[in-house]
């Protein structure tokens, strides 16, 4: 009997990650079948939110093909492979072949992220990937060089092809590797490319339960510590924390000390969660994880409004085709600037009751600090629900689930021109003389300004500690707790160091200590 169509066969499936570069859009992912060695279909799936994606593929991954054979009393262990690519640029592309140039990368030959077209023959594109979960079959990742044709499909120009076997464990790698281009003969040019590749074992849960503890400790020292050691794991590190705490219905604990300890530690104000940290890392995640709905009710309609219309918000003569338009396109947009502000405004009872916790949090705790300045109650709220999340989401709608498909280029700049004075009344500034055409706005920002100021304090007005009443997110923790292990051995002298001088460190020390010296008995069982 033949199998049925679309039916897809588990027993020889792998489960790949797809990056939200590959279709512009997030929570993809992938079933590679290979009946054959030589025969591949891949399915691409994609759900309405990251919980949603991690529940499939939970669900699914230990249906797939399994990751190695191993004696039953070993079969609760799993394996973890990582890696965080850099695509930096390239030099001494042939200009007439690679007009344009992107890079696509591929894991063996299973294309799961793409960088965006840049200028050749010299392009810079500094593009960060990082590849979670990947398959056990997996033994290369190519990158592969396409010219992005305009009337044309996209041609493959060069690739280059790193073995994961020559590489060590947990090392950054940077440096440049000579393409190989369609035919042999001449030189392809070059691309520079950072990376760090993971692979580690995962013993059964049970076994993470001392670093757990002291990770959950109200304290978060253990946390805290991370946070100031490992820059270079700041995401893996954020991802996992969350999901951590999350499990437990412990984020309001997390994200109100690390906020409270990052203004602690801050001496101005025009700097407060400016810099990437674990902090802002973890409120990045945590707000495009749960408020998708507020995002819906307060800009979604905007957005939309946008891509039906032909008008234009454009404001900047160099980027208009007739100069003429300019007086249409301020109308219309100051008329959606109207629109979206009393949208957004009357939307604070849809923003999650814990971010709007947080933000209490926030501005009480910075009330407290600087006493003297009146705005920075506002400016340290706006800086997240506007800098962080309402300004991006404008800007990348896809990357946020309120559109199907890209924006064309019209609404992409009419976006672009919103997100930039909605960002202005937030910081509660006007447009100055480095941007005139930007000066017709002004009079909008000044008669928003105390609006603004009493919208974040109306959605900051929690003061009381809500309960969680969502279902724990679904993951694996044992997969989590194996990366934070995996993370406090790479930064083990670090750790080992500060504990000389907080000795609540010590016991992080000694659990990460004892643990290694687990899993390597367990890597001896398995051999």
């Amino acid at each position: 009997r033949t199998k049925p169509r679309g039916l897809i066969d588990l027993n020889c499936s792998y489960l790949y990650q797809v990056h939200d570069s590959f279709f512009e859009r997030p929570n993809c992912f992938q079933l590679v079948e290979r009946e054959l060695p030589c025969l591949a279909t891949v399915t691409y799936l994609c759900s309405d939110s990251q919980e949603l994606t991690n529940d499939w593929m939970a669900v699914l991954r230990p249906l797939c093909v399994p990751q190695m054979g191993v004696a039953p009393k070993l079969q609760m262990l799993k394996f973890m492979k990582s890696l965080h690519l850099t695509i930096m640029q390239a030099t001494r592309l042939p200009s007439k072949i690679v007009p344009s140039p992107y890079c696509l990368v591929s894991l063996n030959q299973v294309k799961v992220c793409r960088t965006r077209p840049k200028p050749g023959p010299d392009p810079v594109w500094d593009e960060e990937f990082i590849l979670d979960d990947i398959p056990p079959d997996v033994l290369m990742f190519t990158i592969t060089v396409y010219n992005h044709g305009k009337r044309s499909k996209d041609s493959e120009v060069a690739e280059v092809i790193v073995e994961l076997s020559s590489l060590q464990n947990g090392e950054e790698v940077e440096e440049w590797h000579p393409l190989t281009g369609i035919t042999p003969v001449g030189d392809w040019g070059a691309v520079r490319l950072r990376y760090r590749y993971f692979h580690d074992l995962i013993m059964p849960c049970e076994e993470y339960n001392s670093l757990k503890e002291l990770l959950l400790d109200p304290s978060l020292e253990a946390v805290q510590a991370l946070a100031d050691v490992s820059h270079r794991d700041r995401n893996p590190l954020a991802t996992s924390l969350l999901r951590i705490f999350r499990n437990e219905c412990r984020e309001h604990d997390l994200l109100q000390r690390l906020t409270e300890h990052e203004i602690e530690r801050e001496h101005e104000t025009s700097t407060l969660f400016r810099a990437a940290s674990l902090t802002t890392t973890l409120l990045d995640l945590y707000m495009k994880s749960t408020c998708t709905e507020f995002l819906t009710e307060a800009i979604s309609d905007t957005i939309h409004r946008i891509l039906e219309s032909k008008q234009s918000c454009e404001l900047n003569p160099t980027k208009m085709d007739n100069p003429m338009d300019a007086c249409a396109n301020a109308e219309f947009l100051l008329k959606v600037l109207d629109d979206i502000t009393h949208s957004i405004f009357s939307s604070a009872a849809a923003c999650p009751m814990p971010l709007r916790y947080i933000c209490g949090c926030l501005q009480r705790k910075v009330i407290e600090k600087w006493p003297e300045d009146r705005l920075v109650k506002t400016r340290v709220v706006s800086g997240f629900i506007f800098l962080r999340l309402i300004c991006p989401a404008i800007l990348n709608p896809r990357q946020f689930n309120l559109l199907q498909e890209p924006p064309h280029p019209v609404a992409s700049r009419s976006l672009i021109m919103i997100a930039k004075c909605l960002q202005n009344l937030a910081n509660l500034v006007e447009f100055g003389g480095k941007e005139p055409y930007m000066e017709v706005v002004n009079p909008f920002i000044l008669k928003n300004k105390e609006r603004m100021i009493s919208y974040l304090d109306s959605l900051s007005s929690v003061g009381d500690r809500p309960e969680i009443e969502e279902i724990p997110v679904k993951s694996d923790p044992s997969r989590d707790l194996a990366q934070l292990h995996h993370i406090c051995v790479t930064h083990l002298n670090d750790l080992t160091a500060k504990a000389k001088t907080q000795v609540t460190l010590k016991k992080l020390v000694t659990v990460t200590d004892m643990l290694k010296k687990h899993k390597e008995k367990y890597q001896e069982m398995m051999r």
